[in-house]
Formats: structure tokens, sequence, C-alpha cells
């Protein structure tokens, strides 16, 4: 039976990781987001996105506040989160489908997730709670609309498509290029950090020079010519 005693390196590995995802699949899902979040840090670090005065080399602090925030989330709060309504609503039909999505993007996300990014990123990063409130409450509702741009179709796909058990790594691929977009915002943060309070809008300085970044809303880069916003 090839189930029972699969064959070559890639069959060996995917058998180990259902049977700890069957095990501890919350666990697994944390060490896998852990992994994913860490890979897309370092894309952004070896790109050159760091904060000016940042130390040379790699910066394990910035890599190490991302992949445990993600890590958490994604292993315990979404695990739960999506074994729940597995549980709840086992079938693939439209109805089932859609009250999934619903509830994951019209609850979990604006009530939960962005909440726990201000605030336990924000703890890792050496942020007073202050600080961290702050910046959820001037870059909520900018943050939630471009995740919602993000997660709305590709979590469609991934209710119709994707089996329960995958569902964690599905969305953990997808954070990919979410996790880059928030690597940026680290590299801004770091610099701009002792000036927040009061400012409306983050900028992520570039380069030395005067060439800017304007991070409006936590989300979305926009260029900014002469380092005007």
């Amino acid at each position: 039976d090839k189930r029972k005693h699969p064959s070559g390196a890639g069959g060996v590995v995917k058998a180990f990781y259902d049977e700890q995802l069957r095990r501890m699949p919350r666990f697994t899902n944390f060490c896998v987001s852990m992994v994913i979040s860490s890979c897309a840090d370092t894309v952004a670090q070896l790109s050159g996105h760091k904060a000016p005065g940042s130390p040379p080399g790699f910066d394990f602090h910035r890599n190490r506040a991302l992949c445990l925030t993600c890590g958490v989330y994604n292993g315990v709060i979404l695990t739960t989160w999506l074994l729940t309504l597995g549980s709840l609503l086992p079938g693939t039909d439209m109805r089932s489908i859609l009250y999934k999505l619903g509830a994951t993007q019209f609850f979990l996300q604006p009530f939960v997730y962005v909440p726990f990014f201000f605030l336990f990123h924000g703890m890792l990063m050496g942020d007073s709670v202050a600080e961290s409130v702050g910046r959820l409450q001037h870059e909520y509702f900018a943050l939630l609309i471009r995740l919602w741009s993000i997660f709305m179709p590709t979590r469609a796909m991934m209710f119709i498509l994707i089996p329960l058990r995958y569902q964690v790594l599905w969305d953990s691929c997808i954070s990919f290029g979410w996790q880059l977009i928030l690597s940026l915002f680290s590299a801004g943060h770091l610099h701009e950090q002792a000036v927040f309070v009061g400012v409306q809008k983050s900028r992520l300085i570039t380069s030395q020079s005067s060439d800017l970044a304007d991070f409006t809303g936590f989300g979305a880069l926009r260029s900014s010519e002469g380092g005007k916003p």
C-alpha cells in the first residue's frame, strides 16, 4: 500500500508532515508558519530593506518578532479557529463555504488578528502598550481593507478546494508575500519608533538620501518624490 509505505524523499516528508498534523496540529502549524515568515523576512533583508542605523548583517531581533507573531497566530489561533469551523460546518456546499468565509473575514480578521498583530508584534519589537494602541487606532482600517483584498479571494478558494488539514499551510503560503510587506514595515518601524506619537503616516526610509516611501495606513507602500508625502 503506497499510503502506508511512501516512496521517495518527498513521500516520506509528506507522510511525516501529515502524521504531525494529525498528532499535533497546533505545534506543527506553529513551526511551519515560523519557517515561512522567517524566509519572507530573510528575503526582504537580503534585498536591502533595512532601517538606517541598523547594525550590519542579519537583524535577528526583527526576524524573531515576525516569526513568533506568525507562529503564535497561525499555530494557536488560526488552527483552532479552522478546526472549530470544520467541526461545526464540515460540508463543502456553498452555504457552508459562505458561512465559514464570512465568519473568518468579518469576525476573526478584524476583531482578533489585527489587534493581535499590533499588540503582540509591538511587544516583541519593544513598543510600549500606548505606542501599540496608537498604531492600532491610526492604521486599523487601512490595514483591514488591504487584508480583505488579499485574503478574501484566497480564503474563498481555500474553503472550496483545500482539505482542512492543509488550510493553515495554504494560508501561510499565501501570506508569504504579506510577510514581505510586514518585513518592510518592521524596517521602517525601527527608524520612526521614537517619533510616532501623533503621527498618522509611517514612513519607510529606503536609502540614506531623502528618497522616501510613504507607508500609509500600514499595508501599502507608495513611492514619494523628493522626500515629500
